[in-house]
């Protein structure tokens, strides 16, 4: 009987330790076995991250979805990046930081950012004129949102195209690149790449074939050949694994 316990005492620490979340730590699935079992895919890809910013009292207002102020004010060029990237982490003057995420693009025209991104397609660049934050109050939300009220996840999550060709969302891809990439979060902390990303966010800027990487507060491109354009193209493989693909789809719920 007392082996029997310490068997399952043993066997639910190594189920709790390879539960899936953005600590480094966890960064441990093994590689698929057998690749060639898995639809292939070519891809090439780009990163995007959570601005920093600090708080502008002379900077344009956020507004929420009745088009009015939530609060924060940020300079011309972050409230622009943080228009483009979903999300912003706002250094308060009281020391406080605010996370506010992107709403939708229905408001009215307030903020012209076509001098900072003139390669968006033009409806892209219209559209962001017209944005709308919300702040983000859960404290188990570090980054802020990706689709439906997805958190984001630093080096997991993954933006496809919304009309999921050719993945669709909550989809694992794992990517041979990726794995054993030696990467760096904000804070210092070093983490060793497993290669597998979820896909739990989308862009207005991406079509088809293009992922764009997360990485968080990070906002140096962390892994140039692979977040490199689309003049580096990467293999990537489905994996319908269902422990992974349930680890990673609770990383991306509240």
């Amino acid at each position: 009987m007392r082996n029997m316990i310490t068997g399952l005492l043993l066997a639910a620490s190594l189920v709790t330790s390879a539960m899936a979340s953005d600590d480094p730590e966890d960064f441990c699935y093994p590689a698929p076995k057998d690749l060639a079992k898995h639809e292939r895919l070519s891809l090439w890809g780009t990163f995007y991250h959570t601005k920093i910013a600090p708080f502008d009292k002379d900077g344009y207002n956020l507004i929420d979805e009745h088009d009015k102020p939530i609060g924060p004010k940020l300079g011309h060029q972050d409230w622009c990046k943080a228009a483009l990237e979903g999300a912003a982490l706002i250094k308060m003057p009281d020391g406080s930081n605010v996370v506010v995420n992107v709403r939708d693009a229905d408001g009215p025209s307030q903020v012209n950012c076509d001098k900072f991104y003139p390669h968006l397609h033009a409806r892209a660049r219209i559209g962001m004129r017209h944005t709308r934050f919300f702040k983000i109050t859960s404290p188990k939300v570090k980054y802020g949102y990706g689709i439906r009220d997805w958190p984001l996840a630093a080096f997991r999550t993954i933006a496809v195209d919304r009309r999921e060709r050719p993945i669709r969302y909550r989809t694992v891809l794992f990517i041979p690149e990726l794995r054993g990439q030696k990467l760096t979060l904000e804070d210092g902390t070093n983490i060793v790449h497993d290669g597998y990303v979820f896909a739990a966010d989308t862009g207005s800027g991406i079509r088809g074939d293009h992922i764009d990487f997360y990485t968080g507060f990070v906002n140096k491109n962390p892994f140039p050949d692979l977040a490199a354009g689309p003049s580096k193209r990467f293999k990537a493989y489905v994996v319908k694994d269902k422990a992974i693909y349930q680890q990673l789809l609770e990383l991306h719920t509240q």
